[in-house]
């Protein structure tokens, strides 16, 4: 593939596509998504803003890039008829053989499509795409890839939008200040800490932070203690004297 551009140049584009605000894409993740697309079929990421469009937060494909691939891969239409009440066309491709489309409006009102602006103001354009998507998909996939035309996705329902749940309350896992009660080490001290800081402190628990500190120093201290205790060696007990060695003692050393 030679249109490869690397990451981080498509960052910079993105950034320009979207200060623009010329191609219909609100944040440079919508930019990124759309350029990355385009590479991985082998075209240069600057052709995401002619081909793909973002549709209430769902990406999809121009109807004139279905039609465009459509005929660079071999396809061909035929059109009978394209009018505000219907259009007709006859699509055909090697690979998919032949397949006449027919939209009207009618058919459009009957499946709840005509409501919406875009078929009020524009009911030729809305029938010519929707004969195209089906005619495309059924002759030619490749075309499409699997994705819906602007007008299709246009025409769907507005996806739900993320309900507010509030922020979640983080549970302390464990009594922490009683675990530090029970080290036998400064580095089980250490590991304690370490764990336990981090739940406390997710927590926004200021006042157990400052008892589990306290406590942490005050174990900390008891085991270093502890440990200078048992490196002093214990003074020796004195031995009993025999009753020779306390008169040895009275005769000031003379036998």
């Amino acid at each position: 593939m030679s249109n490869i551009v690397p990451f981080n140049e498509m960052e910079s584009m993105a950034s320009y596509i979207v200060r623009s605000k010329l191609f219909g894409a609100k944040d440079e993740s919508q930019a990124m998504s759309l350029m990355l697309l385009a590479q991985a079929e082998g075209c240069h990421p600057m052709t995401a803003i002619q081909d793909f469009d973002i549709v209430q937060g769902r990406p999809a494909r121009k109807t004139h890039s279905i039609l465009a691939r459509f005929q660079a891969a071999g396809g061909s239409v035929a059109w009978e008829e394209i009018g505000p009440t219907r259009a007709i066309g006859t699509f055909s491709h090697k690979q998919g053989g032949s397949l006449r489309v027919e939209w009207t409006f009618e058919q459009a009102k009957k499946a709840g499509l005509t409501n919406k602006d875009n078929w009020k103001n524009y009911p030729q354009a809305m029938l010519r795409a929707r004969a195209i998507a089906e005619g495309v998909r059924a002759v030619f996939p490749g075309a499409i890839g699997g994705m819906l035309t602007v007008e299709e996705a246009q025409d769907l329902a507005p996806a739900p939008a993320a309900k507010n749940m509030g922020a979640a309350d983080v549970v302390i896992s464990q009594d922490w200040i009683a675990a530090v009660g029970i080290c036998e080490t400064a580095d089980e001290v250490k590991a304690v800490w370490q764990a336990g800081v981090k739940e406390i402190q997710a927590a926004n628990d200021k006042a157990m932070y400052d008892r589990f500190k306290s406590a942490v120093a005050e174990r900390g201290a008891s085991l270093k203690d502890a440990a200078r205790t048992v490196e002093m060696p214990a003074a020796e007990p004195a031995q009993e004297m025999s009753d020779e060695e306390k008169d040895l003692q009275r005769s000031g050393g003379q036998p």
